[in-house]
């Protein structure tokens, strides 16, 4: 009787053993949702409080092993048999392509949802077989990034990348564009407007192309488009396009003419690198979802996200927040030094350069 009992007890403890750590699991990964205690908060990356929950949006302290179990036993999603660290649901390497291009954890996915679209190198999207990696851009844990409109994007903002620079921005730009803004600095710029103005600052950290007049000689390190199409990182001095609202009458050193040669305003990078759309996230008022055209991480058809028209709104893409792909009537770029790219600024409908017309 007393084995019996005593066999009793000890089926009972090792019952118990086993139960705590089933019970010390759960919950293990989150499914992001802005709503109730991440109201208002911009994505999992950023703004953490005591009352937020995103930490196990990626992070799970104990459910992170090296083969997970199938949808809905750790998260709504399957994780596949992958080492993982950092207690991620995936590994440290393939972290953000896992929620952001080949599942839908975060809501958004970008690259058309293709992950070779991301680790392929090609004129349509920034790639992650070189340089220009998710963490060459976006600081995971949303420290030292740009704030204000943007803020949630989480763009890095003091990362040491640019020899000529303010707070790591091109000098000439910071100086231009802070003057732009709405209030506040191209760090802080709260208002929507100032966006693209914000996105230029930041495309400045790695393209040295600011200028505000084209006979400006600049002088700084970045990486640089070779005559051959080569990208290539020093130290180097060039003019380039400036970036500038369009003046009634063309006056600049060494010009020979004062006429007007432009009709609308480039100001900013997305004047002529408009292909993709910006603000399909969910955190930005979109709907979410697969997103095929994305600046810039991906816009197949338009090289370096250029577009092509006869008006500066005329195929601009960057603009749209509801359709999956790119929209009806848009014009393709295949090659960057397309003639419509130039056309939509340069060209009045009347008079100058422009379609069937001549000098």
């Amino acid at each position: 009787m007393k084995k019996m009992t005593f066999l009793a007890i000890m089926v009972g403890v090792l019952v118990l053993a086993m139960a705590v750590p089933a019970l010390a699991i759960s919950p293990a990964y989150l499914t992001w949702d802005a709503a109730g205690n991440n109201a208002g908060t911009n994505g999992p990356h950023q703004n953490y409080t005591l009352t937020t929950e995103k930490c196990a949006v990626c992070h799970s302290v104990h459910a992170a092993a090296a083969s997970n179990a199938a949808a809905g036993v750790f998260a709504t999603d399957a994780i596949s048999a992958t080492q993982t660290e950092m207690l991620l649901r995936s590994s440290d390497a393939d972290a953000c392509t896992y929620c952001h291009i080949t599942t839908n954890v975060a809501g958004l996915q970008i690259y058309n949802g293709v992950a070779t679209n991301y680790t392929t190198d090609d004129s349509y999207g920034h790639n992650g077989s070189s340089h220009a990696s998710c963490a060459s851009c976006h600081a995971v844990h949303g420290a030292d990034t740009f704030d204000g409109y943007i803020g949630g994007k989480i763009l890095k903002a003091g990362n040491e990348v640019v020899g000529n620079a303010s707070d790591e921005v091109q000098t000439e730009a910071a100086a231009t564009l802070n003057l732009a803004v709405s209030s506040g600095t191209i760090f802080t710029a709260p208002a929507a407007a100032d966006g693209d103005l914000q996105v230029t600052a930041f495309c400045t950290r790695c393209h040295k192309t600011f200028s505000d007049a084209s006979e400006t000689t600049i002088t700084a390190s970045g990486y640089f488009n070779d005559f051959n199409g080569n990208v290539t990182y020093g130290s180097q001095s060039y003019k380039n396009h400036p970036l500038k609202a369009f003046e009634g009458s063309f006056e600049a050193s060494g010009a020979t003419t004062t006429s007007q040669v432009a009709w609308a305003d480039a100001e900013t990078c997305r004047s002529c690198h408009a292909a993709g759309s910006t603000r399909r996230s969910t955190s930005y008022g979109g709907p979410g979802g697969v997103v095929a055209w994305s600046f810039p991480h991906h816009t197949p058809g338009n090289s370096n996200f250029l577009v092509a028209g006869t008006a500066l709104n005329d195929a601009n893409i960057g603009i749209d927040n509801t359709s999956l792909v790119k929209p009806a009537g848009s014009n393709v770029v295949d090659e960057a030094a397309a003639d419509g790219v130039c056309l939509r600024c340069h060209d009045s409908g009347v008079a100058g350069a422009g379609v069937n017309d001549s000098f």
